[in-house]
């Protein structure tokens, strides 16, 4: 059954709620500054102490150093962190050496081109793939990419594959059939306005994702 994370959470309120309806992981951005939906280390802090066991707590960053994601990790004690920029395999080694019991998963934005090279670039380093559409706010813009391309990577990494990118309860069960991947990504396909989910979107998109196919 196909896992699902909702992203771009920013208050322990929406955290529970969507924990409570069936998520499987909850994302937040931490630090990002391009982003309407980032949040404080100390607000993620908050967020993953109100989670309940099992579910999943992901940290969203864009670091310019290793130490950015060192230092968020130890104040935050997520499960894992999601590395969302144009880090090199070699920052996640170095990330890995310091947290070796933090999984890691890497951001390939898919429409810049030569999108499978660059996820296998990550095979070793990585403990999971995200694919996002690529937009000038790289990410949470709504945009859906092409899914022959994520199909391609899914069946081509050896790694578990997130999809992300312009999903919603309208087109998610239509993205699992086209491409199969571990695990789906929602943030503003589930939102009533910025910042705040809608619940019922949460529950829709959730129910529509694990749809056994």
């Amino acid at each position: 059954m196909t896992r699902v994370k909702i992203c771009g959470i920013t208050s322990p309120e929406d955290a529970v709620e969507c924990a409570s309806s069936g998520a499987d992981a909850i994302g937040m951005l931490v630090d990002v500054e391009i982003s309407p939906r980032r949040i404080t280390v100390e607000e993620a802090r908050q967020i993953v102490s109100a989670l309940p066991p099992f579910v999943a707590s992901v940290i969203v960053m864009t670091p310019s150093t290793p130490d950015n994601v060192i230092e968020a990790v130890k104040k935050v004690q997520p499960a894992a962190v999601q590395l969302h920029g144009d880090e090199p395999a070699d920052m996640l080694w170095q990330i890995r050496r310091q947290l070796p019991g933090v999984k890691l998963i890497k951001t390939i934005h898919v429409g810049e081109g030569d999108e499978i090279e660059k996820a296998r670039r990550y095979e070793s380093a990585a403990d999971a793939i995200l694919l996002d559409t690529s937009s000038p706010l790289g990410g949470g813009a709504g945009i859906v990419h092409d899914w022959t391309i994520s199909r391609k990577i899914i069946d081509t990494v050896r790694l578990p594959v997130i999809l992300a990118g312009g999903l919603s309860p309208k087109n998610v069960r239509d993205a699992v059939k086209a491409t199969h991947p571990y695990a789906v990504d929602a943030c503003s396909g589930v939102e009533a306005k910025k910042r705040e989910k809608d619940l019922r979107l949460v529950q829709e998109f959730i129910r529509q994702a694990k749809v056994i196919t």
